[in-house]
C-alpha cells in the first residue's frame, strides 16, 4: 500500500525548486491521482486564483499551515474511484 503525504483539503505550495509561471500559494490538495510510479506520488492542486486544478508531484510540494478559521474538522472518506475525499455519511442508528 502507498502512502501519501498530504491529505485531500490540505494546504500546500510548490517548494520553489521548479521555475514555472504560476501564482503564489497557497494550493489546495483537491484529489490524489492513481499511483503509476510508487515513487513519484501525484496530486490535483488548486489554487484561488485560477479556475483550473493542477497536476504535482508529491516531491515539489511542501505543506502550508493554515489558520484555524479556514481548517475542516468534518469527518472525510476516501472515494475508492476518483480518489477524492468525500465527506462521512451519517450512521444511522
Amino acid at each position: 500500500m502507498t502512502l501519501h503525504k498530504f491529505m485531500i483539503g490540505q494546504a500546500v505550495d510548490f517548494d520553489g525548486k521548479l521555475s514555472m509561471s504560476r501564482p503564489r500559494g497557497p494550493f489546495e490538495i483537491v484529489s490524489v491521482l492513481p499511483v503509476e510510479d510508487p515513487s513519484s506520488l501525484t496530486y490535483r492542486v488548486k489554487s484561488q486564483a485560477e479556475p483550473f486544478s493542477r497536476a504535482a508531484k508529491e516531491s515539489d510540494l511542501v505543506a502550508v499551515d493554515m489558520p484555524p478559521s479556514q481548517r475542516t474538522t468534518e469527518p472525510l472518506s476516501a472515494d475508492p474511484v476518483s480518489g477524492r475525499w468525500l465527506p462521512r455519511p451519517l450512521r444511522s442508528r
